[in-house]
């Protein structure tokens, strides 16, 4: 999808998505491969002291740095190391101190994962950062005075967990108890390897060797992981841990000290998040930069088969009228209703997308024989002629489809969308209301 069809879907489904993100006590910022932002939330704005109504979309942190010169090096520095998130390509963790506009220094957790279509191109970069300037203070008390950690770590929703040199887990905050519903002295004294047995198996081994390179192998580490815990309910809940490694004056191993955060709803959100940029909003089906990845794999499934894959093309005839005439409302219920109908007329196993406007596009794989192709569409364009019902108004529209199909008619995306274009004109041409394959 080109930029200014990327930014059009986001803003039309802005109010959702701002209240969405609006939601998380944390940084949230969505870009595309290209470092443009493309969404972000209120306490962004304001922490770079844009102002919620500034129009930021579209715009590079360089962009910004030359109207915001206050927060340039910070714009600098978000530049730097997206790139080295793009270069590991793989989520990294980074902490970051920002000094707000008011002149207050806080220290931010900085996680940015990268995402990558189909053909290994920069599509997205979701950064997720949250304050952690109290965090950093209880970890520094805990150096100094042990007393004062507790204080600090009693009265923080963070799970805290500390582990001896000899692996017994010797304190568990309160909030420990809150967030898992298990009793801490069930495993004061235990050796933290007891987790385990809590811990989801997909995530089991990653666990098991972070513990056992700062135990036994005595490695300085910082070490970052989301892990699945199961809780006294037998539910699993989302964990984010940092774990550090503290050694004393004299360079011996004392204790790790562990810091949980449970991030179920940031899971949730983001879940969420990712969804709408790969669903329309108004039809709740995919939109076209899903089809364009979507249509990328099915082509390489097709080829390593050697089956036949169809690419369907159809609009709504003359729907500028019935928009015009009737409404818009009337429009985008039409635009809805025809969606379920279209997907009551193909297989499970077929991609119907919303392109944009009145375009639809749908994805047949697994063809033996083109006259399967012509079937469905015959079967697509007869059940949109029949009548729609829309707020009392009866009214009846037609539809035509363009096909073209791989490997006969093109061995790339590019390629068999447009000549899928192509034959719809040709099918409007001839009279509407048919199917008709690429010649």
């Amino acid at each position: 999808m080109d930029y200014t069809k990327q930014l059009s879907s986001l803003i039309a489904h802005e109010p959702q998505l701002r209240l969405l993100i609006d939601m998380i006590p944390e940084f949230i910022v969505l870009k595309d491969g290209e470092g443009r932002w493309l969404v972000t939330n209120k306490l962004v704005l304001n922490s770079y002291g844009m102002g919620e109504d500034y129009p930021y979309q579209g715009k590079t942190d360089k962009e910004l740095s030359k109207v915001f010169t206050s927060q340039k090096h910070n714009f600098f520095y978000n530049v730097e190391t997206d790139e080295l998130a793009w270069t590991k390509g793989e989520t990294i963790q980074i902490e970051k101190t920002l000094q707000t506009p008011n002149g207050i220094s806080r220290t931010w957790e900085v996680i940015k994962t990268p995402i990558f279509n189909q053909n290994g191109d920069r599509s997205h970069l979701i950064i997720v950062s949250r304050d952690i300037t109290k965090r950093k203070i209880a970890e520094e008390a805990l150096k100094n005075s042990e007393s004062n950690y507790r204080l600090i770590a009693e009265n923080m929703k963070d799970i805290i967990i500390t582990v001896d040199h000899n692996g017994l887990i010797n304190y568990l905050s309160p909030s420990f108890e809150k967030i898992t519903g298990y009793r801490n002295k069930e495993f004061l004294n235990v050796d933290a390897l007891a987790f385990l047995q809590y811990i989801h198996p997909e995530d089991q081994d990653f666990v098991k060797q972070t513990y056992h390179e700062l135990i036994f192998e005595r490695k300085k580490l910082h070490a970052y992981y989301e892990y699945r815990l199961k809780n006294s309910d037998g539910q699993y809940i989302w964990l984010e841990a940092n774990i550090n490694s503290i050694y004393n004056i004299n360079g011996d191993f004392e204790k790790l000290i562990l810091v949980a955060r449970d991030i179920i709803k940031r899971k949730i959100y983001l879940n969420q998040l990712e969804l709408m940029a790969y669903y329309d909003h108004l039809t709740d089906i995919p939109n076209r930069r899903f089809f364009m990845d979507k249509l990328s794999q099915e082509i390489v499934k097709a080829g390593d088969s050697k089956q036949i894959l169809a690419l369907m093309y159809l609009d709504i005839d003359h729907f500028k009228k019935i928009n015009d005439s009737m409404g818009h409302d009337i429009g985008d219920q039409l635009l809805i209703q025809l969606a379920r109908r279209i997907q009551q007329s193909i297989r499970e196993t077929d991609i119907l997308a919303r392109i944009g406007g009145d375009e639809f596009a749908i994805i047949l794989p697994n063809l033996t024989n083109e006259l399967e192709a012509k079937v469905i569409g015959e079967r697509i364009v007869n059940i949109l002629k029949e009548p729609w019902n829309i707020e009392d108004k009866i009214f009846q529209t037609t539809s035509s489809i363009g096909i073209s199909i791989f490997p006969k008619d093109g061995t790339n995306p590019q390629v068999l969308i447009r000549n899928a274009d192509e034959s719809l004109y040709t099918a409007k041409a001839k009279g509407r209301a048919n199917v008709h394959f690429y010649s």
